[in-house]
């Protein structure tokens, strides 16, 4: 994400880290986790954790992309100035399961 989408984002940069995060959130379902305990089983968390932080960068580097203005902290390179005909609304992102 700092790489990626980043405080100043490229479409370039964006495009790339769609497709690693993408990559990297398919091999989520091979985590292995160690620790069986029913208590304070940190390693659960963790993996919940990660697995938020995920989807979370998913969505926010996916509308980050689509998103083709500077507005507020969203800043582009390539596009500087805000366009308030094409972008003045909010992005709605929604998480699927696979069946």
């Amino acid at each position: 994400m700092s790489r990626y989408a980043a405080v100043f984002r490229r479409q370039d940069y964006l495009e790339e880290g769609c497709q690693k995060l993408h990559a990297v959130s398919q091999n989520y379902d091979r985590i292995g986790i160690t620790d069986r305990g029913q208590v304070w089983n940190t390693d659960l968390v963790e993996a919940m954790e990660l697995e938020n932080l995920l989807i979370q960068g998913k969505m926010t580097m996916y509308a980050a992309e689509n998103r083709k203005e500077s507005r507020g902290a969203h800043a582009r390179d390539d596009f500087p100035k805000r366009d308030d005909v094409d972008w003045m609304k909010h992005t709605l992102c929604k998480a699927t399961c696979p069946k």
